[in-house]
């Protein structure tokens, strides 16, 4: 049974010393939403586009212990890497919602981290979290699930710093962050990684 951090601030901790040397802790974040959120629209959101599908992307912003840090999302097609620095690595990009495992992200090195927020931004489809039924899991390779939704949606803002992962030496938390901001800067601004942004699309 999962373990869910149910409000910001919730957390768990996952204990990398007992993987032991022959087996590397990896962590598998899934995201998964609510693909018919807009079929009751309304005739006027109708006619402007608003019952299309909602579109989320799973993505992260990440630093690693030896100081490098990179974006990893499907806007800009940066998916990752699995064998290589950063050893965290993105799926797809389902543009719908109709994939039943949605988005899929792993750290397969987690002791070379040293913070990763992994965020879900509504590209398309709906205002903000308010209808798409957000929510995130994380299994852990050690048979540990962690859940939580994102069900506290703030008004008009599309992008939702759902977790923290930090590498804690030993261990690895994973803290429900859940805020919210209207845009990938606003984002970064809070948890100062210090990115350079530009408008990109699809």
């Amino acid at each position: 049974m999962a373990i869910t951090l149910q409000k910001s601030g919730d957390s768990h901790k996952i204990d990398l010393s007992k993987a032991g040397n022959s087996k590397q802790v990896t962590v598998h974040v899934n995201l998964n939403w609510n693909q018919q959120s807009n079929q009751n629209a309304g005739f006027f959101a109708k006619l402007v586009g608003g019952n299309s599908a909602p579109d989320l992307d799973l993505g992260c912003m990440y630093e690693t212990v030896n100081g490098a840090k990179g974006v990893i999302q499907p806007l800009g097609g940066n998916f990752g890497a699995k064998n290589s620095p950063p050893y965290i690595f993105l799926d797809k990009d389902d543009r719908t919602g109709a994939a039943s495992d949605g988005e899929n992200m792993f750290i397969y090195r987690p002791d070379t981290i040293k913070r990763v927020m992994f965020f879900a931004l509504i590209y398309q489809g709906a205002p903000d979290f308010g209808s798409v039924g957000g929510r995130m899991l994380f299994k852990v390779s050690n048979g540990e699930e962690i859940y939580l939704e994102l069900n506290n949606p703030d008004k008009n803002r599309p992008l939702c710093a759902a977790a923290m992962v930090s590498n804690l030496g030993s261990q690895v938390t994973i803290l429900k962050e859940e805020k919210y901001f209207s845009g990938h800067k606003e984002a970064d601004d809070y948890y100062r990684f210090g990115f350079n942004w530009v408008a990109g699309s699809k």
